[in-house]
């Protein structure tokens, strides 16, 4: 039976549970904005009850339904060395990082990783399409299916056919409803509530808000509840929404038109939910606007280069990291520990993404990038990836 989420509050009482969430909320610029930030989110699922603190740490106000896994006792049928399928839902600059990361945790796992088949649609988010490739991988023998999902739904029957077959599917940076997948991403009510106090903070804890939304119905979007919490008690007005598909060119032409059709409405922040600061930056300043704060969701090295580069002249910034190529080195290890049988205690890994902010920025910005840089921020050891492997299986390696 599905175990619901909301309902059950759990203290962070460890040391190390609340030490890791506390590093994520830091940074204040102000004592306006910091007395209107509401509490961090802390309620947890049951499922996750019994998890080591860290793994509880991550889990505070995870939206959805968790299970207990039906995967822990599973172990692959096949030995060593074992063929990966990763199932991309778009091909963008995110499932570039993730399959570069898989690779690079590869590498350092030669006796136990044969190969990697990575599979694309021509159109991005072409469920269908990727329905297809994902039965063409399961008929190509692949021990353990990696994805980033179009649909949160959609694709539910294709992971319930690979779960008969014994193939685990996760869906990486996203949630799927399939009670046999492993959903594998960062905390969203998380990420939307550091990027937001992030924002405010940068705002001075009062002011108007556009929302740039990515992909409506994508589980990433539930980012934003966390960040309507934050707007809402410090008493943020948000004047709009545009939609920027997690594409930086979208998202500036949509930030134009909004702008064009709103001459007179002022905007004193921006939150965008993953990667699309670039673009809403740039939409300010082809309109001759004052660039205000804008959440750095995602860390793009762009968006960051403009924040360092005008950070003296009186540009706020703030930004919640998502490394991704770390992501794919974690999915990786997760879908390793499953194969040899360590025993996933639950369907959801979920992590803490790291908050960027003014005293950390140096560690996030790579000194040679330009606002015209393609690429995503992605420092060292942002994600404890063994710590989390370890919490969330009952035999650690």
């Amino acid at each position: 039976m599905r175990l619901r989420l909301r309902g059950l509050c759990v203290l962070m009482a460890a040391t190390a549970a609340g030490a890791f969430a506390a590093a994520s909320v830091g940074g204040s610029t102000g004592a306006a904005a910091a007395s209107c930030i509401p509490p961090r989110p802390t309620a947890i699922p049951p499922a996750a009850g019994t998890l080591p603190p860290l793994a509880q740490a991550a889990f505070g106000g995870y939206p959805g339904a968790v299970y207990k896994s039906p995967w822990i006792k599973f172990k692959a049928k096949r030995k060593p060395p074992w063929t990966i399928g990763m199932s991309n839902n778009q091909a963008n600059l995110n499932s570039q990082y993730l399959l570069a990361g898989m690779n690079q945790a590869a590498k350092q796992h030669r006796s136990l990783i044969k190969k990697i088949i990575s599979v694309t649609p021509a159109n991005p988010n072409d469920v269908a399409t990727q329905i297809q490739q994902m039965r063409s991988l399961l008929q190509q023998n692949v021990d353990i299916i990696f994805s980033t999902l179009g649909s949160p739904t959609a694709l539910n029957a294709v992971i319930n056919a690979a779960a008969k077959k014994g193939v685990p599917v996760i869906s990486i940076e996203g949630q799927s409803t399939s009670k046999y997948a492993v959903n594998l991403q960062q905390n969203p009510i998380q990420f939307g509530y550091d990027g937001a106090v992030g924002l405010v903070q940068a705002m001075g804890g009062k002011g108007n808000v556009l929302v740039v939304d990515a992909i409506p119905g994508l589980s990433i979007n539930t980012n934003l509840e966390g960040a309507q919490r934050v707007l809402d008690a410090c008493g943020i007005n948000v004047v709009g929404h545009v939609t920027g598909f997690f594409d930086p060119a979208t998202a500036k032409s949509a930030v134009l038109t909004f702008l064009a059709a709103h001459p007179g409405q002022a905007i004193d922040g921006v939150f965008q939910v993953a990667q699309m600061a670039p673009g809403v930056i740039s939409a300010f300043q082809q309109s001759g606007k004052t660039v205000p704060p804008v959440a750095d969701v995602g860390g793009t090295a762009a968006s960051l280069a403009y924040w360092r580069d005008n950070a003296a002249k009186g540009y706020n910034g703030s930004g919640v990291a998502l490394p991704v190529k770390q992501v794919g080195v974690y999915t990786t290890e997760v879908g390793l520990a499953m194969l040899q049988g360590r025993g996933l205690r639950v369907t959801d890994v979920p992590f803490v993404a790291p908050r960027i902010t003014s005293a950390n920025l140096t560690r996030w910005v790579n000194p040679s990038w330009t606002t015209e840089t393609n690429a995503l921020a992605d420092a060292p050891n942002g994600i404890p990836i063994k710590q989390l492997v370890d919490a969330y299986f009952t035999t650690k390696g």
